[in-house]
């Protein structure tokens, strides 16, 4: 995403990273997956691609198009990108998934950045994206911060009831600041981590522990798909697509007890299914009875941070249990990483799992 806009209505100069030439002829089509074979494949798009097959995508594998609603980075004020619409009505005559995103900047509020975003939807259906770019360009000059993001989450949420969330951010600005508001809010990670930038998926993003899990990584700027070229490439979980409702049981849910005596019982693991509801695809009760798909979900969690590459198939064993440890090592465990859980592995955890986000 990061290419100047210089204003509304004007013809654009994209500005070329150095090595396009070369990069873009080796350039991946768009079903290249990564390790986990069920991942969808997307791009996202701007004014930059104006004109896009949107047909011919489709044909070469294309699932889904996530394309930029407008932003609030412009000094002149907030706009709505000219080539929205058609973006949209283009993915959608396809048969894609469409999003819709908006750029965050210094000229609005995030209470009115997300009005306005809402107020100038095009042709919103339910099960879309609605995701928020976070990121410095044009006239703005500073990163959104944790209670801003959330704010703006929150408030679309207000407007549009229960709806799918992305969060779009560097995984270098993400490392380096707390997002547990964003968390709670339920905002699922886009993450922007594009390797070597020659279009070839170069592995799963590092969060750095920053982040639960993420839920779409664009992988490169440099692709090509349908004859466009450049244009950004983007993985997805299945799940990420999910449409999430309020992030709060009703009530909240209490601290567990096996922060102090190390014992799991079910509050803790009530509080581990609301955890893995928001950030990683569970949709079975809060119920606090751990089953395969508590399991599942705690394995797609450890894959995505802890280093977990065993299957996900929902019956944990000590590669599970081993990245559960390193997660608690984060949290004030210091015992081996064994895979066998003990007191103080699920001291640690419980450490983790007892932060508000996850009330």
């Amino acid at each position: 995403m990061r290419r100047r806009t210089l204003i509304r209505g004007a013809a654009a100069v994209v500005l070329v990273p150095a090595g396009l030439a070369a990069a873009t002829s080796a350039a991946a089509s768009p079903r290249q997956k990564s390790a986990q074979a069920d991942d969808l494949v997307g791009v996202d798009v701007s004014n930059y691609q104006v004109g896009f097959d949107y047909a011919r995508a489709a044909n070469e594998g294309l699932d889904f198009v996530v394309a930029k609603a407008g932003g609030c980075q412009l000094s002149e004020g907030p706009y709505t990108s000219d080539s929205y619409a058609g973006h949209v009505d283009g993915a959608r005559a396809a048969g894609l998934r469409v999003g819709h995103y908006f750029l965050t900047g210094d000229f609005l509020s995030p209470r009115e950045a997300a009005d306005y975003f809402v107020d100038n939807l095009h042709d919103y259906r339910s099960g879309d994206v609605l995701a928020l770019d976070v990121e410095v360009l044009d006239d703005s000059t500073r990163l959104w911060n944790d209670a801003e993001v959330s704010t703006w989450f929150n408030r679309v949420r207000e407007r549009v009831g229960a709806y799918v969330p992305w969060f779009y951010i560097s995984t270098s600005a993400l490392r380096s600041a707390d997002w547990s508001r964003t968390i709670a809010s339920g905002a699922r990670l886009w993450a922007a981590s594009w390797g070597a930038n020659d279009g070839s998926y170069p592995g799963p993003p590092d969060l750095g522990g920053s982040y639960p899990d993420w839920a779409a990584h664009q992988y490169s700027s440099m692709g090509s798909v349908a004859g466009t070229s450049p244009i950004d490439l983007d993985l997805a979980r299945p799940w990420a697509f999910d449409v999430s409702g309020p992030t709060d049981p009703p009530g909240g849910l209490p601290k567990t007890s096996a922060e102090q005596d190390g014992v799991p019982g079910p509050t803790m693991w009530k509080r581990t299914q609301n955890w893995l509801r928001i950030q990683s695809g569970y949709t079975g009760p809060i119920d606090g009875v751990p089953g395969p798909n508590t399991y599942a979900a705690l394995q797609r969690n450890m894959a995505g941070n802890w280093g977990y590459t065993g299957p996900i198939d929902g019956n944990p064993g000590p590669m599970t249990w081993s990245a559960v440890q390193r997660l608690a090592a984060q949290h004030g465990y210091t015992g081996p990483i064994d895979g066998v859980m003990g007191p103080n592995s699920w001291r640690g955890f419980s450490r983790f799992i007892n932060a508000d986000a996850w009330d």
